[in-house]
């Protein structure tokens, strides 16, 4: 790390994790999320990602922020400087042609414009913000461990869509569903870890239920159905 003219300029080499933000209402949302779960699994099974954050950002009523985070890990970029917020034409290039002209198909298909940044130069830079501010950001967390927990969260949540979508979940009660998601995190990141919570919160998103529902897992079945309605909208 290294100090220019007043500001934190971070120099960490990571591998690129691209940002596609995709900005739109909450339904359109749902429908990308759709789209894109398979889409990833099978990026990830041919090499293409290594780790992935999918996450929902709307209201109702809609605001001009609301948008779907679509972020991927790409072993093919190789490395790069993590403060380089912006995506480089010379990156995008290297992006599989591919996989762009399927975001830009889906996009158009349902009207929305997407712009590509650096999920790690991000989260750098709204850490430093925060900090400055005197402000937590993730409770602490280095950026590393953001991105660790947020990805785990992800392929969580959609290891939980992808078997009932399948039919071979046998969960009946919101107990076994919530048993499941703290073992999974549990055997992922130990059972004391820090960020607990927070990763919690990257499972439940793609879920789209509360976090203390789960927590709490005594709701006679309202958190289970939840998440088995909102794979038919």
């Amino acid at each position: 790390m290294t100090k220019d003219q007043g500001n934190w300029t971070w120099q960490v080499i990571v591998l690129m994790f691209i940002h596609f933000d995709l900005p739109c209402a909450g339904e359109t949302q749902k429908k990308l999320h759709r789209v894109f779960r398979p889409k990833i699994r099978e990026w990830k099974k041919a090499g293409l990602v290594d780790r992935a954050v999918l996450t929902y950002h709307y209201h109702t009523p809609p605001v001009p922020s609301d948008s779907l985070y679509v972020c991927l890990e790409l072993p093919a970029l190789g490395e790069a400087v993590a403060s380089e917020v912006q995506v480089s034409q010379e990156i995008m290039k290297q992006i599989p042609l591919h996989m762009v002209e399927y975001f830009d198909r889906v996009c158009e298909e349902n009207c929305v414009k997407y712009t590509v940044r650096n999920y790690w130069a991000e989260i750098e830079r709204n850490k430093i913000s925060s900090e400055q501010r005197g402000e937590s950001y993730y409770d602490g967390a280095p950026v590393k461990e953001i991105v660790r927990f947020a990805s785990i969260g992800t392929e969580i949540a959609m290891e939980v869509l992808d078997l009932l979508e399948t039919g071979r979940a046998s969960w009946c009660q919101d107990t076994e569903l919530s048993d499941f998601i703290f073992m999974r995190l549990g055997h992922e990141l130990g059972s004391n870890y820090r960020w607990m919570d927070l990763a919690l919160h990257f499972v439940c998103n793609p879920l789209r239920i509360p976090e203390d529902l789960i927590v709490l897992a005594h709701t006679g079945g309202i958190v289970l159905g939840a998440v088995k309605r909102g794979l038919q909208e």
